[in-house]
């Protein structure tokens, strides 16, 4: 074996060990991504706290500490208006509902009885075969409803874990915050002198650009928000504000997105009547998930140096590979990915 051929097989089995140990942090992350979350949830914090702290810092001479704390006072302060907000107005509304009922209860039971009138006649006038199928099919339909069910119960028993995990978050968030150059140094220092410059401008650049991307998914988050909000204030839907606040939230998932809110009440617009307003709910739901797909990888790729396909694959491959926790956990890898490219760590390779 000559020279060239061994480095080639040299470099391409250490490029294939590589990726093999990555694929196999992702897969571990991906299945105890419950003992990451209180730290992965107090990281992202720390990003978003970061800019208001180091403004208080250098601009107000407050220390650290102080820094930190009425950073984390005023972010958390508003997002507990934002959620006052809206529990206001969503009880506001709800009372409108309420008063409300006896209409649209016997609205929902007239188009109902319509609806299962017609439904019947169409199904005694088909052949035998036909309504054996459609008897399958609704039992399919039909068949995951009660783990929905336990699904549910199971989320609302686990709020106090979740409180938990906020509380960690937070006290997590406290420390990163305040000591992050201390634990920066400590964990640098663990490597031989010679690597640590390298080190620490790996970790700016790693940090800088998960910010960025943390700052990018924000301004998608206020993007889709506007819309929807706006969307639905101009085609005068009842309870806009509070519903447009919801979808925006939802709308932070990718492929379903805005879909979750606006189909099914375009579907229960279609069947009361409302055929106009359901083409209207369903045009409003075209046009945010076509801006979102258009927008945001051209966001995040400004935001964090990377071209826009690969941070949408990222987060496709991510959210199929581990769940919900691959949105952040895909792009996390690619940009750390880029930022060892960067530092030359692949040159050997």
């Amino acid at each position: 074996m000559n020279a060239v051929t061994k480095n080639f097989l040299v470099r391409s089995l250490k490029f294939i060990g590589f990726w093999i140990v990555i694929g196999l942090l992702i897969y571990l992350v991906g299945k105890f991504s419950y003992l990451f979350l209180p730290f992965i949830l107090a990281f992202i914090f720390t990003s978003t706290i970061n800019p208001l702290k180091k403004f208080l810092i250098r601009h107000l001479h407050c220390p650290p500490t102080v820094a930190v704390l009425a950073s984390m006072v005023a972010e958390i302060g508003a997002f507990a208006l934002l959620v006052a907000f809206l529990i206001t107005r969503a009880v506001r509304e709800a009372h409108d509902i309420i008063v409300h009922w006896p209409f649209y209860s016997e609205l929902f039971e007239r188009v109902f009885s319509h609806w299962l009138n017609t439904v019947q006649t169409a199904y005694f006038n088909l052949p035998g075969n036909y309504t054996g199928y459609l008897s399958n099919a609704l039992n399919g339909l039909l068949k995951p409803v009660p783990s929905l069910l336990t699904r549910g119960f199971s989320l609302a028993a686990a709020v106090p874990e979740w409180m938990i995990i906020i509380v960690v978050s937070l006290v997590a968030t406290f420390f990163m915050s305040k000591n992050s150059q201390r634990y920066i140094s400590a964990f640098v220092r663990i490597f031989p002198w010679e690597w640590q410059d390298s080190l620490r401008a790996l970790g700016r650049d790693f940090a800088g650009a998960f910010s960025g991307f943390i700052k990018a998914e924000f301004i998608v988050f206020l993007l889709i928000l506007v819309m929807s909000v706006g969307g639905l204030l101009l085609i005068h839907a009842r309870y806009a504000i509070v519903l447009g606040t919801v979808t925006g939230i939802v709308g932070i998932l990718p492929v379903l997105g805005v879909g979750l809110v606006l189909v099914p009440w375009a579907a229960v617009s279609l069947l009361t009547g409302h055929t106009w307003f359901a083409v209207e709910l369903i045009l409003l739901t075209t046009a945010v998930t076509i801006m979102r797909h258009i927008v945001e990888p051209k966001i995040l790729g400004d935001n964090v140096g990377l071209d826009p396909l690969l941070v949408l694959i990222s987060m496709y491959v991510g959210l199929a590979a581990t769940g919900i926790i691959g949105l952040i956990l895909g792009p996390f890898i690619l940009i750390a990915y880029n930022s060892l490219k960067r530092a030359g760590v692949f040159r050997n390779l």
